[in-house]
């Protein structure tokens, strides 16, 4: 397959991905910020109809994890006199869900953003390799091409999981291999099926 086709086909399949991956994770953050702001009604609702269930529920709660009675009674029934912030402090304690903020939407919208950039960025360092190899070896053949991209295709994997350690406590060079071989796994099996279908078509002309 000729070089222009490569940039082509890849760029335009990454940047297809990156804006569904983007518009899907901001309708997904979307949705879930709007289930959470409904089960705060439903809660808000059963704390104004039902406050003595509500605090009782609470209590249960606040003693099952190590509190006497009385000490539990006292400290739920003197966050219950701030009925917002005791609503809240419900949907952490009992059903496990932090409130959004109120531009939730906002949010939600940078989050798309981001998922969308940074699949676009590393979607398109691999293929960076066909543009700069062959200004720098005009005679390199395909294969060897294609050699360059599986090789930084894999820097890239392992560079992300060294990154994603950042955030988190794991060592950074089991992140990146972890990165590098689920990655490279799935890379594997996307090829091997292309090529199966290559090879369906190609008999079937």
């Amino acid at each position: 397959m000729a070089i222009p086709v490569v940039l082509v086909l890849g760029f335009s399949n990454i940047f297809a991905d990156a804006l569904a991956m983007g518009v899907g994770e901001f309708l997904s953050s979307k949705a879930e910020n709007e289930w959470i702001l409904s089960e705060r009604r439903r809660e808000n609702w059963e704390m104004e109809n039902y406050p003595e269930g509500e605090i009782r529920e609470m209590i249960d709660i606040y003693e099952s994890r190590g509190m006497s009675r009385e000490d539990a009674t006292k400290v739920i029934e003197t966050m219950a006199r701030y009925k917002d912030f005791f609503v809240d402090i419900m949907m952490a304690e009992e059903l496990q869900l932090q409130v959004p903020e109120e531009d939730h939407k906002v949010e939600s919208m940078k989050e798309g953003v981001v998922m969308f950039c940074s699949f676009a960025t590393f979607g398109s360092l691999p293929l960076l390799g066909y543009v700069v190899f062959p200004a720098l070896f005009p005679d390199l053949a395909t294969e060897s091409l294609f050699a360059a991209a599986c090789i930084i295709t894999g820097l890239v994997l392992f560079g992300m999981g060294c990154v994603k350690s950042i955030f988190s406590a794991a060592n950074w060079f089991i992140c990146g291999l972890e990165t590098l071989l689920l990655g490279g796994a799935c890379a594997t099996v996307s090829y091997t099926v292309a090529q199966f279908v290559d090879g369906l078509i190609g008999s079937e002309a």
